[in-house]
């Protein structure tokens, strides 16, 4: 690191010297999604779908592997989960996120082909944010529920 005496002394009798310094209003921050979901290519379309609307995604394969990167990170803005996977479904993530204090604002959306009206509540139940059918997909859908929630 590099001292400048002059821009010291300056700084220290309130003077403003020449050089921009960045403020926040100049830095944009990616939104950080969590997204979990256990098909190869739904996960990458998902993937290429958020990060083309300009957020930072991380993947998971299972819930389970969803559950560790979450408390492993914990720095996500948002989590966008399938509900039918193994090891730990996307209903029992949902639960298991928000018995966490620290998750209760979390935003989490369920992106699944179950759409009937019971599969729907489950997800309200479980304390999923959205519930968008993969039957009905459209991308701009979830983009819009995604900067809604966030």
């Amino acid at each position: 690191m590099v001292l400048s005496p002059q821009d010291l002394l300056k700084s220290l009798r309130g003077k403003r010297n020449d050089r921009v310094v960045p403020t926040l209003e100049n830095v944009f921050v990616q939104p950080k999604v969590l997204l979990v979901e256990d098909s190869i290519p739904i996960r990458t379309q998902v993937r290429r779908i958020l990060e083309g609307a300009g957020y930072q995604v991380t993947t998971a394969v299972d819930g389970l592997d969803g559950l560790e990167k979450l408390q492993e990170e914990d720095a996500f803005d948002a989590v966008v989960s399938n509900v039918e996977m193994p090891n730990l479904d996307g209903l029992e993530l949902t639960a298991r996120i928000r018995q966490e204090t620290k998750y209760e604002k979390l935003p989490i959306i369920l992106v699944t082909t179950l759409a009937q009206d019971e599969d729907k509540q489950r997800g309200t139940d479980a304390g999923a944010n959205a519930y968008i059918t993969k039957g009905d997909f459209d991308q701009s859908l979830l983009i819009n529920t995604l900067r809604n929630l966030i």
